[in-house]
């Protein structure tokens, strides 16, 4: 069977890491093509012929038209809907649903009926129930081999207080700067890092590093505005071994897929009441949205109480099983059975 997924940009993290998590499990299986409008960097990662750009209205046609698809996938892309739609609608549809933004106002304006609709979290089949979307299927998110290798961490020296994600307002990276500026404040030893930033305007850019540069307790925070993907889970396991800690200041998330990479790796995260992430978090690790001194007051005690850190982790091995590549495929092998059926009735 030919599956073809298609998205907007390849970039590492997000949707694109998750296509990258698969491929290794689901090419046994399927025959997997990947399509992007844009690409900054994510393409390479895939065996040669597996991932390519189709930059334009006419590239993305011909691109589906070409590959001859049992299957499209198309995720939170509408040009590539169009573009189905003027292939010759080749194959069954599944509308695979990850965003929570404003742009999930595409929904309201469908111009084709999907065979199926995937989404990752109970949080998101909620969502999208209520906008009249069916049938729905979950398949969570998932990590490859690598996220279960064993490191050896080094000695920092050093607590890390990691944030992980865009220079955006969706992941309110400004209110994550001062989070760590209160958290380093409050205990010396402590270094924030922040990851993440590469693809972000100058204008954001310019920001942090002002930020950086000019409050006191951030003096000492590193700045990585990219990582190898490669390179994440050790440093995930680098954080933990060290005694720090990862936070999140997101307002939603469907699924919270740093949250669950930071868990699986053993180390501690302080996160918002918002989205999915209740479905993957402790209580304990759940602080109320916007609420700073809560969240701030959280991370401190995961730093100086054994007992509280333990309990931050204490859905660690739940999320190790659930983001496990097999129980993604079991689960996305039944979306594409069903909707190979539907487009044979059809």
């Amino acid at each position: 069977m030919k599956v073809l997924f298609c998205y907007r940009y390849g970039v590492i993290g997000g949707v694109s890491t998750q296509l990258l998590n698969r491929y290794t499990h689901f090419s046994a299986e399927f025959e997997i093509g990947v399509l992007y409008e844009s690409d900054h960097g994510m393409v390479g990662h895939f065996p040669p012929g597996v991932a390519r750009v189709a930059g334009t209205d006419e590239d993305r046609e011909t691109a589906i038209r070409d590959a001859e698809p049992d299957v499209v996938v198309v995720i939170d892309s509408p040009g590539f809907l169009s573009a189905w739609r003027r292939a010759g609608s080749p194959g069954s549809l599944v509308l695979e649903v990850h965003t929570t933004t404003a742009n999930l106002s595409y929904l309201d304006e469908l111009e084709v009926r999907p065979d199926q609709v995937v989404t990752v979290s109970e949080y998101m089949r909620e969502k999208l129930a209520a906008l009249g979307l069916s049938p729905i299927s979950v398949v969570p998110n998932c990590l490859d081999e690598r996220w279960y290798a064993e490191t050896v961490p080094p000695a920092l020296g050093t607590a890390p207080v990691a944030w992980i994600g865009k220079l955006d307002g969706h992941k309110r990276w400004r209110a994550a700067a001062d989070l760590l500026d209160r958290i380093a404040t409050a205990r010396p030893g402590v270094t924030p890092l922040i990851v993440g930033g590469y693809t972000a305007p100058a204008s954001e850019v310019a920001a942090l590093t002002t930020k950086l540069a000019t409050s006191p307790a951030l003096g000492a925070a590193r700045w990585l505005p990219r990582l190898d993907y490669d390179l994440m889970p050790g440093l995930y396991s680098a954080v933990a071994a060290n005694g720090g800690l990862t936070v999140s200041t997101t307002t939603d998330e469907s699924f919270g897929m740093s949250v669950a990479e930071a868990l699986v790796r053993g180390c501690p995260v302080v996160a918002p009441a918002v989205g999915a992430l209740p479905e993957i978090l402790p209580e304990e690790a759940l602080y109320p949205p916007g609420d700073w001194a809560g969240a701030a007051e959280r991370a401190l005690r995961g730093l100086a109480d054994p007992d509280f850190r333990a309990a931050l982790l204490s859905t660690a091995e739940a999320v190790r099983e659930r983001t496990h590549a097999e129980h993604a495929l079991a689960a996305f092998r039944e979306v594409l059975q069903r909707s190979a059926k539907s487009s044979k009735v059809a």
